[in-house]
């Protein structure tokens, strides 16, 4: 498969070419928002649309009508250590509490997976962010990046300009499309995007550890309101961590494949039925006869499992300190250069609560 870094931009229409700026609604948008830098539209609609995702599952205009949704478009060419799609996962978790029904939706212009939803907002050029009605009124939009700093009351006020409504059980609103189109809103989607943050802006990790750091008492990891976790070597190994941060480069974000997350979901399938753990199956299977199974890697592989973990936060957390592993292994899994593709399964268990199943490769074609 291409190499995510050297892809083109499919798309060079500007957006500023087919959204004129004209409160559709008639009022003025808010105040957070235009700060932000978002501008108003009036008289387009965001055209019907499916795309395939990762699990196999769609995201439609039709799964969304109902709801408002932020779009983002973006580009690994102009952003290649994904801080667009990085913030749009942040931004789905902020609203999680408030807005159950927001949708916030990355849509990558170098795969052709996103290209019906890309052509359906009327094929804006990376980067930028449409906030949709939900009645599938474009109503405002944003050319460029947007600043993290102000991206937050900016969302939360557009959001707020509509009632929060109930969406059917199971039906995930927030999706980020890195080719295929994942949800967010999904504890995967929000693992792949806390792998990217750590792999592109290690220094921002360092303060990450730092926060958890202040939660541990000797062999005990104590955080208010959580259960308490027995540690194999205390603060040593997060300090340990914060070093390697420190020396850590930069990487390119990973790639979400479909086929991988089938192999990993099949493991994580298997560990929530038998109580399992490690990386042999019941079956016997072996992490790359697993991999195998959907499509062909190339270069390398590897496999990260954590277990009792609640948050995609917490499951990285976990794998970069790599308490009680000598070899620091998953550590090293997270941070190898030669991964550029990952497929990600979360599931229960039976011992442990939780299992995380992360698979990766150089490469990987699905069958």
């Amino acid at each position: 498969m291409p190499d995510p870094r050297r892809a083109s931009s499919l798309f060079t229409v500007l957006l500023a070419l087919a959204l004129p700026t004209v409160a559709s609604w008639g009022q003025a948008l808010p105040r957070d928002a235009e700060k932000a830098g978002f501008a108003a539209v009036s008289g387009k609609r965001m055209a019907p649309f499916a795309v395939r995702s990762a699990s196999g599952s769609t995201l439609s205009s039709d799964s969304l009508s109902g709801s408002p949704a932020l779009f983002h478009v973006w580009s690994s060419r102009d952003d290649p250590a994904g801080e667009g799609p990085t913030l749009a996962a942040s931004l789905q978790e902020a609203l999680r509490a408030s807005r159950p029904d927001a949708a916030v939706i990355a849509l990558c212009a170098d795969k052709d997976d996103a290209k019906a939803a890309i052509r359906a907002l009327g094929s804006p050029s990376a980067p930028a962010w449409i906030f949709v009605s939900p009645s599938g009124d474009i109503v405002a939009y944003r050319l460029g990046r947007l600043s993290a700093s102000l991206a937050v009351k900016a969302v939360e006020s557009l959001f707020a300009l509509y009632p929060a409504v109930s969406r059917p059980e199971g039906a995930a609103p927030g999706a980020v499309v890195a080719g295929e189109a994942e949800a967010a809103g999904s504890i995967e989607g929000r693992v792949l995007a806390e792998l990217n943050l750590a792999r592109t802006r290690p220094a921002a990790y360092i303060e990450i550890l730092k926060e958890y750091r202040t939660h541990i008492r000797g062999n005990y990891l104590e955080r208010p309101g959580e259960i308490t976790v027995v540690l194999n070597e205390g603060a040593r190994a997060v300090d340990e961590a914060i070093a390697f941060l420190s020396r850590q480069s930069a990487l390119p974000p990973l790639t979400l494949s479909a086929g991988l997350s089938r192999a990993a979901a099949d493991h994580a399938a298997d560990q929530g039925k038998t109580g399992r753990t490690g990386h042999a199956g019941s079956d016997r299977s072996t992490m790359k006869a697993r991999v195998e199974r959907y499509g062909d890697w190339s270069r390398t592989i590897g496999e990260n499992i954590a277990y009792g973990a609640e948050t995609a936060r917490d499951v990285v957390i976990q794998l970069i300190v790599d308490d009680g592993v000598a070899s620091r292994g998953h550590r090293a899994n997270i941070f190898n250069p030669g991964f550029l593709v990952v497929g990600i399964a979360f599931g229960s268990h039976p011992a442990y609560r939780t299992v995380c199943v992360q698979d990766f490769a150089g490469g990987y074609d699905d069958r």
